[in-house]
């Protein structure tokens, strides 16, 4: 493994190590928030593997990787995070086609 991803991993494991899966998980179990490939909620465990997963996808290039709530983003700065999204919107104003109805 080279410095570069040597750091890289650094930054994987203390956004996990960082991360509140418990609060992440209850909300889950609160909204009864099933993973299709599961057909159940999944656990604390599955949790921190898929956000894993999603995190080390990135592998040092900017951009965003999503699955079942989880949101793990690099940024151009390198700056690395990681959300557990419940509700979100947005508008491009690039979009041609207007807001969705």
């Amino acid at each position: 493994m080279g410095e570069k991803e040597k750091k890289f991993e650094e930054q994987v494991l203390e956004v996990l190590n960082s991360f509140d899966f418990d609060r992440a998980h209850k909300t889950m179990e609160y909204l009864d928030w099933t993973w299709a490939s599961l057909g159940r909620i999944p656990t604390r465990q599955e949790l921190t593997a898929e956000a894993g997963r999603l995190l080390r996808e990135l592998a040092g290039k900017p951009g965003v990787r999503g699955s079942g709530g989880l949101r793990a983003s690099l940024k151009e700065d390198a700056t690395l995070s990681l959300k557990f999204v419940v509700c979100e919107s947005w508008s491009d104003p690039a979009d041609d086609d207007g807001p969705a109805q």
